[in-house]
């Protein structure tokens, strides 16, 4: 989700918001600097987890491979109970090779809809058809850091060849293919990846590095009939449809036959990269050598500056884009978010239109049904999410922006986006507001520690958690944690109404 859409869902969020009685004080509170939180115990694992984690990820790549696994499971066997942290390092784990931790992990996990989606977008991604014993799963994970991190595919691919370790593994198949790649030899490279494939059609890397290898060897129209069976491949979550998306735009850059082209969607996979700043440069050198590619290159620089916050730049180039060429998708959406954004709301409904007309996605649906929203026609702007909502339940924006005209859906939909998008912080903090809302203080403790860990300097984490504080009667910290929220945001704090909830007005 970007940075605009969760702009309403924070104005959801303040709509939704249990502020607590405030008792005023007849002097300033203080409290230390380096101390600066209610839930020091939070604080202290949190750091400690990063640590180690980060410990574990630099050796890693340092290929000090026994040592990042024994930093992981270390992780492992001192981690409290958190679905949160045990996904995000689920994935990772995965993504190295260390698919007995992963998989450890993954068993810790409370079963429910929450983690259900992304255990199986894990396993549909990274995992081999069998297990592999710890000895070789070390042995491969060194051969995968060596590949990717330092610089030795040929060494290590050769290495590979010549070793009974993990004979029987798809996934060592996987590794030779990835070292042929990265080493040049594409002939070696699809043999030893159609012979993973063979043994595990069910992974869905092993079929994006085969549609590289042969956008790579020129063999474009196999390529790109591989890629539009990937595409077919269900994934629910946004990391996953980010990793698929990614790919996408890497072999359409390889298979593209104008330099132009090329450019465009090297710069669109480099912003997908988050590398946002290296797309804009590719695109600037496009736009000297292309003219007739304007509108494309124009629209993409548009969308680029918009999703990092630089409307004005935005503005400018998507205005570019539509005027060379008004069939512009990625023009038009970015025109119509950008008026939305500026309360232009005529302007907005006309830009959604004219997207919607271009293209099969529901994104601009989802823009005029909140356009209405914001022009009072309330009648149309339910009935479109209503439509919306029945056949799109794994959209995100959608999702969220639904809520602003049913927010007694609440309960059912913000736990739902968690399970597409678990780096979405506002989600969490919606969902510790639910639970303070039920008193149900426990979870509310748990969607809080998720926020922290994803952003120690969120001013209404510490709002919520000096609610949160306030009801278990530690009053005094509850103080604390409401001086570090003004201290983040002072115009938040000085907005709560002391003894209001908008829950007595039911």
């Amino acid at each position: 989700m970007n940075n605009k859409v969760l702009k309403n869902l924070i104005v959801l969020l303040l709509m939704l918001s249990t502020p607590a009685v405030i008792a005023a004080e007849s002097k300033p509170l203080k409290i230390k600097a380096e101390t600066n939180a209610a839930n020091m115990d939070m604080v202290i694992k949190d750091n400690f987890v990063k640590a180690k984690y980060a410990s574990a990820e630099n050796r890693f790549a340092q290929s000090n491979v026994k040592a990042s696994y024994d930093d992981f499971n270390d992780l492992i066997q001192r981690a409290a109970h958190d679905d949160y942290v045990f996904l995000v390092y689920g994935m990772k784990m995965a993504e190295f090779g260390f698919f007995d931790l992963s998989d450890a992990l993954i068993k810790k996990l409370d079963v429910n809809g929450f983690t259900s989606s992304y255990v199986s977008d894990i396993k549909k991604y990274y995992y081999p058809s069998a297990m592999i014993n710890q000895k070789d799963l070390l042995y491969l994970a060194d051969a995968y850091s060596n590949i990717v991190y330092n610089n030795m595919a040929i060494e290590t691919t050769s290495e590979l060849l010549n070793s009974t370790h993990a004979a029987e593994s798809d996934y060592k198949n996987y590794l030779i293919a990835l070292g042929y790649y990265k080493s040049n030899d594409l002939q070696q490279a699809l043999k030893y990846i159609n012979n993973a494939i063979v043994e595990n059609d069910f992974n869905v890397n092993y079929q994006i590095l085969k549609a590289k290898i042969l956008a790579d060897s020129n063999k474009s129209k196999q390529a790109l009939k591989l890629l539009a069976k990937i595409k077919k491949e269900e994934f629910k979550t946004v990391d996953f449809q980010n990793k698929i998306r990614a790919a996408e735009e890497y072999i359409l850059y390889k298979t593209s036959k104008e330099d132009a082209l090329k450019d465009y969607h090297l710069a669109y996979y480099y912003h997908l990269q988050e590398k946002s700043l290296l797309a804009t440069k590719v695109l600037q050198t496009a736009i000297l050598h292309a003219k007739q590619y304007s509108p494309m290159i124009f629209s993409l620089l548009g969308r680029i500056f918009y999703e990092n916050d630089e409307p004005l730049k935005a503005e400018e180039f998507a205005g570019r884009a539509y005027k060379e060429d008004n069939d512009n998708y990625l023009a038009a959406i970015t025109l119509a978010d950008l008026s939305y954004d500026n309360r232009k709301y005529d302007e907005a409904l006309k830009y959604y239109k004219k997207a919607k007309r271009l293209t099969k996605d529901i994104e601009p649906s989802v823009g005029m049904a909140k356009s209405y929203l914001a022009m009072e026609k309330d009648k149309k702007s339910k009935k479109l999410y209503e439509k919306l909502l029945k056949k799109n339940q794994n959209d995100e924006n959608l999702l969220v922006d639904s809520l602003q005209v049913f927010p007694q859906n609440a309960d059912y939909y913000l736990p739902r986006v968690a399970s597409i998008d678990i780096t979405n912080n506002d989600i969490w903090l919606g969902l510790a507001n639910l639970a303070i809302r039920d008193k149900n203080y426990t979870m509310a403790t748990t969607y809080l520690n998720n926020s922290y860990y994803i952003d120690a300097n969120n001013f209404k984490y510490y709002y919520y958690l000096s609610l949160v504080l306030r009801a278990k009667g530690e009053y005094a910290q509850a103080d604390q944690s409401l001086i570090r929220c003004s201290r983040l945001n002072s115009d938040y704090a000085a907005d709560v109404n002391p003894g209001h909830s908008i829950y007595d007005e039911e």
